[in-house]
């Protein structure tokens, strides 16, 4: 049985009750029962896409990487290479240090290398020049036999009607070069054909420095002695043959320089004399003769100046019959002016001075 307290608690709830339900309220809700929320089911996770391999894209092929070009044999250092056609020949015989024979097409032709002079071995009118055969075997060791190539300049034929060409090798060799290096030859240039003038001028300096072949020793040819012959006692005091002087000793000096020559701008006709006025030969191996200015010197090879013996040495001009001396220079070398020639000796000694 409730006591009374209790019963009035239980009357005041009820009275709260249908106070809130008069007033609209509503029951308390009942408390949940403990249904677990839904289970968050995750957005399904972002497979990411698999990242390019950095595979290059496709590109033009590759430069080389400085892959040398395939050459051919190698050309000497003092072959220039050459432009124009050339003609094939064979050669049928050297005449000498410069000149050959060679067949073209059936026909046997006289040939004069250009821009190059040998010393002399068949001339009619002079002597075997010193050094002559040797450059007419060094043209037969490079030539004889062979099948050359031919290359024109600007002449077809010189005044003897011989034809004028560069020859070449098939192994690229310029052969006009080649015996100028080798000191068998000097640069002989005649306008118009110098198309390879500086290169020979070039191979001529090596060869000076070096002393090869002209620019060499001249070689002493060994005393003779001549046996006395027998005679029989003199019977009577031997006559004193009347005594003589002896010969005054060579003197070479500059006796004459041409300075205005008669070849358009170049004047290549231009020469200086150069003169023995003494009594006995001189060689001029080593001389040099400077025509007014630094650089423009020509350097004599082994010649020998007789007694009384002139020679030229032309600004770029060869005449064999003066010694066939040459500067070898594209252009004018004497003042029309006024200039000075200077004649040095082998010891650098200056021995003449010629003014104009």
């Amino acid at each position: 049985m409730l006591d009374a307290s209790k019963l009035r608690l239980l009357l005041a709830v009820a009275i709260l009750a249908l106070a809130t339900l008069v007033c609209g309220g509503s029951a308390p809700e009942a408390a949940p029962t403990n249904t677990p929320y839904p289970t968050y089911t995750p957005y399904p996770t972002h497979t990411p896409l698999p990242e390019p391999t950095n595979t290059p894209r496709p590109s033009s092929t590759p430069k080389p990487t400085n892959t040398p070009k395939p050459t051919d044999t190698p050309i000497p250092t003092d072959t220039p290479t050459p432009t124009p056609d050339r003609t094939a020949a064979r050669v049928v015989e050297v005449v000498d240090g410069d000149t050959i024979h060679v067949e073209i097409g059936g026909e046997t032709y006289s040939l004069r290398y250009i821009g190059i002079d040998t010393p002399e071995t068949v001339h009619p009118s002079e002597p075997v020049g010193w050094m002559g055969p040797e450059a007419s075997e060094a043209n037969s060791d490079l030539v004889g036999g062979k099948t050359v190539y031919l290359e024109k300049d600007v002449s077809e034929t010189d005044k003897y009607g011989r034809l004028l060409r560069y020859v070449f090798l098939a192994d690229g060799t310029f052969v006009n070069a080649e015996l100028v290096r080798l000191g068998y030859a000097q640069v002989s240039t005649y306008p118009p054909d110098v198309k390879y003038q500086d290169l020979f001028l070039e191979m001529q300096q090596e060869a000076r420095e070096a002393g090869r072949g002209l620019w060499g020793p001249t070689p002493t040819p060994p005393p003779t002695s001549t046996p006395v012959p027998a005679t029989a006692a003199p019977t009577s005091p031997p006559a004193v043959a009347p005594t003589s002087l002896p010969a005054a000793p060579g003197e070479v000096k500059i006796t004459y320089v041409y300075y205005d020559g008669v070849v358009p701008r170049v004047e290549s006709d231009e020469y200086a004399v150069v003169k023995n006025t003494g009594g006995t030969a001189v060689n001029l191996a080593g001389w040099r003769l400077n025509a007014g200015a630094e650089g423009q010197d020509f350097w004599f090879p082994s010649f020998e100046l007789g007694p009384g013996q002139e020679c030229r040495v032309y600004t770029n001009e060869s005449h064999p019959e003066s010694g066939g001396f040459s500067f070898g220079s594209g252009k004018a070398l004497w003042n029309n002016k006024g200039d000075c020639g200077h004649l040095y000796n082998a010891a650098g000694v200056e021995v003449s001075t010629y003014c104009y």
